[in-house]
């Protein structure tokens, strides 16, 4: 045995190919062209979680007869989505990419950025790449009925009177009721 080197690029891609080739799981790895928007990516074995962002922009929104708000469309803040194997952040930020700080995102079915999927179905995509996930996270988002509360109210003032508001008069999201959060970007970048 001799005196240890550095690995060479070679060296790593080598080992790299023959975990692939025995390992069914990182050859269904995600691929595919990476978006502007994506953030951030860990796709290593066993473990998935992607963060990306939308800038600010009109989104669909459905709502549970009881809260008394229409489905209609908001201009929403911009959202920072993080997505793990089966579960869902988001996150708000003001202007049209995403810097410090962050702020709650003022949607119900939200608490403490997690998101309680409970009426969204759609299928997860057969191929994994970057965009098909994204878009998968985003359906089951806005697709899904906004129901009630789940925590603490995510903004200054009353949601669903704000929230009915914008729809009825089309005006944006005031960026005056969102309250800033306890997690900035760098925190989630890790």
């Amino acid at each position: 045995m001799g005196a240890g080197k550095p690995m060479t690029k070679k060296c790593v891609t080598e080992i790299f190919r023959a975990i692939v080739e025995d390992s069914e799981d990182l050859s269904q790895g995600y691929h595919g062209v990476i978006p502007k928007n994506l953030l951030y990516a860990d796709t290593t074995t066993g473990r998935t979680r992607l963060i990306w962002y939308n800038p600010p922009m009109k989104r669909k929104m459905y709502f549970v007869g009881s809260l008394g708000i229409p489905d209609g469309e908001v201009i929403m803040p911009g959202i920072v989505y993080e997505a793990n194997d089966n579960s869902l952040k988001v996150y708000c930020f003001k202007g049209k990419i995403p810097k410090a700080p962050l702020y709650q995102a003022p949607f119900f079915n939200v608490s403490n950025h997690a998101v309680c999927l409970g009426t969204a179905k759609t299928k997860r995509p057969k191929s994994l790449t970057y965009i098909e996930a994204m878009e998968y996270w985003e359906t089951m988002f806005w697709n899904s009925e906004f129901s009630h509360i789940y925590g603490g109210n995510p903004v200054k003032g009353n949601l669903a009177v704000i929230t009915k508001n914008c729809i009825e008069k089309g005006e944006p999201f005031p960026m005056d009721a969102l309250i800033k959060s306890k997690i900035k970007l760098k925190d989630i970048l890790k």
